[in-house]
């Protein structure tokens, strides 16, 4: 029976390893072994989302709800976080009385995020405002008493370069030197940003960087393709001026895009960054917002009937990007027809765009064989608004028998033009064999074709249980890559080393059964390896079973 459970219940047998462990700890366990003291992990950490108290205390404000916050923080086995200033007057009290002390406790290292001047037009981080030389300075006195107060993450910092000179810069952060040694310095900059003449001129101010990865210069949380090629780029620059580089991923809505990422974007860019932090080619990753109480998303339930819509994106096109009219992005099935009947297709359209859009900038059209039968500017009708349309398309259709059905969005002019998307939804059609016309069904009946990687399409279905999610995949590869470290740290026996570094592996490249008979072997590989004291046997196998039970409801 105990040889049965054994092999068929993973709690069971990871308890048993566990007493096994205590059992016999003394006899393999030599007495002339000291362990080495823990070397710093790279950082794994997270950036705003934080938890707000459900009513205002006395002062009449919303406080940052700090136990809650940080138990999230710690499920997630994260060690930094950016504490964002910004939301309630009461952020900064809230850091220095509750907020760090709790980090310290947890062992969790915080940096004040800030926002720049670009963005404290109508609300400012108080208590200093845009006075940054105050800030450095409070932030740095305070960092004397926490230690775990590492110093400054200036938001933007590449959109605020006539404010934030050298000679400003330099006085700022000699007022937080001055009162801390050991203060640092970070500015979050994107990548276009990230170049040599920049880091030429601050390269004695920056401690290190916070890159926040958007796809640039395509703007977007739908394509992590290039994300490997551009931190290389960064990272060998950076080198070049030995700074730090931490990664940042975008786990909340990104401005002007057309949703929050979805759980999946957010776990495929972890894999790709958690494969550089690997290498020691990232000094970390830090996730942008991922929030931490799993409420519905409303916002993103957009789709005119179901949870489902065919979106086409077009980012914001600078002078710099490919700008030439004609190019197009659409959705595309093969249809059937039937000659005895009238052709008619009805469907509803939608735009979503800015203010100070041009019109006939962008246009959406409906093709059959690649012929426009009909189109309208995105402005026509008012912005986030679903509209219907009947069309007949007997004449179109005559004397065929099949066609290729298309939902186009298209750059009518040249030159830059500001973002903007467009939505297909309910299709239904007589005499037409059309399949899966409201989206709702994750098969293959839609094809996507863009012209250019300025302009992409998703079907973009509206997630309830996104946030959390989300929350679970970063878990799992935080969770992982943690475990991954402290094996290779504390084992001596080479095969558990090859054995942790081929669970992070297969982690990384998707091979879920592979990990899960990985984590299953791990325990007693753990048990007999002399090198590693007994406190760290029990830790180490109960993060095993805890990520397999993670990745067995994957």
């Amino acid at each position: 029976m105990v040889s049965w459970l054994f092999k068929r219940n993973w709690k069971c047998r990871c308890w048993l390893v566990s007493l096994c462990c205590a059992l016999i700890f003394t006899l393999i366990q030599p007495v002339s072994v000291t362990a080495a003291p823990p070397s710093p992990y790279p950082i794994l950490g997270d950036y705003g989302g934080e938890i707000r108290e459900k009513k205002p205390r006395a002062d009449g404000m919303v406080h940052v709800d700090t136990p809650r916050t940080i138990q999230r923080l710690k499920e997630l086995h994260a060690n930094t976080y950016f504490y964002l200033i910004w939301h309630e007057k009461s952020d900064w009290d809230d850091l220095r009385k509750e907020f760090l002390p709790a980090a310290r406790q947890a062992g969790i290292n915080v940096w004040v995020y800030l926002v720049p001047p670009s963005e404290a037009q109508l609300k400012r981080s108080e208590p200093f405002g845009t006075d940054y030389v105050a800030w450095f300075r409070a932030v740095g006195r305070l960092g004397r008493h926490f230690p775990n107060l590492k110093g400054i993450v200036m938001d933007d910092f590449n959109d605020n370069l006539t404010f934030f000179t050298p000679a400003y810069l330099a006085k700022a952060k000699g007022a937080g030197r001055k009162e801390n040694p050991g203060f640092l310095f970070y500015p979050q900059i994107y990548y276009p940003a990230l170049d040599t003449a920049l880091l030429t001129h601050y390269r004695h101010l920056f401690d290190g960087v916070v890159m926040s990865f958007r796809d640039d210069h395509y703007r977007n949380t739908q394509k992590t393709d290039r994300m490997i090629e551009q931190l290389d780029e960064v990272q060998a620059r950076l080198e070049r001026t030995r700074l730090p580089f931490i990664l940042m991923i975008y786990a909340s809505r990104l401005s002007a895009t057309p949703a929050n990422p979805s759980a999946q974007y957010v776990a495929n860019a972890l894999k790709l960054a958690l494969g550089r932090l690997k290498l020691r080619r990232l000094d970390g990753v830090v996730t942008y917002v991922l929030h931490k109480e799993f409420l519905q998303e409303e916002g993103d339930a957009v789709a005119k009937s179901g949870v489902s819509y065919a979106n086409l994106f077009a980012p914001a096109v600078s002078t710099h990007d490919d700008d030439a009219p004609g190019h197009y992005v659409e959705w595309r099935q093969r249809i059937y027809l039937d000659p005895r009947t009238q052709a008619k297709l009805s469907f509803w359209h939608m735009s979503v765009y800015p203010p100070n859009t041009g019109a006939g900038t962008y246009t959406k059209q409906v093709l059959i064989d690649n012929r426009v039968v009909w189109q309208s500017s995105i402005t026509r009708h008012a912005s986030e608004s679903w509209v219907p349309v009947t069309l007949d398309l007997t004449r179109v259709l005559r004397g065929k028998r099949q066609a290729v059905l298309s939902l186009r969005l298209t750059k009518m002019k040249k030159g830059p033009a500001p973002w903007t998307y467009s939505g297909f939804d309910c299709l239904s059609a007589s005499g037409i064999s059309l399949q899966n016309g409201d989206f709702e069904y994750q098969r293959n009946e839609w094809e996507l074709i863009s012209s250019t990687r300025n302009l992409m399409g998703e079907v973009l279905r509206y997630d309830p249980s996104r946030r959390f999610r989300t929350f679970q995949a970063v878990r799992r590869m935080y969770r992982t890559f943690r475990l991954h470290e402290d094996l290779t740290q504390w084992a001596e026996h080479p095969l558990l080393i090859r054995k942790a570094d081929r669970l992070l592996t297969c982690i990384l490249l998707d091979r879920l059964p592979f990990a899960l008979h990985l984590l299953e072997e791990l325990p007693s590989l753990v048990l007999f390896d002399r090198h590693i004291p007994y406190h760290r046997k029990e830790a180490l196998i109960r993060d095993a079973h805890q990520l397999h039970h993670l990745l067995d409801e994957e």
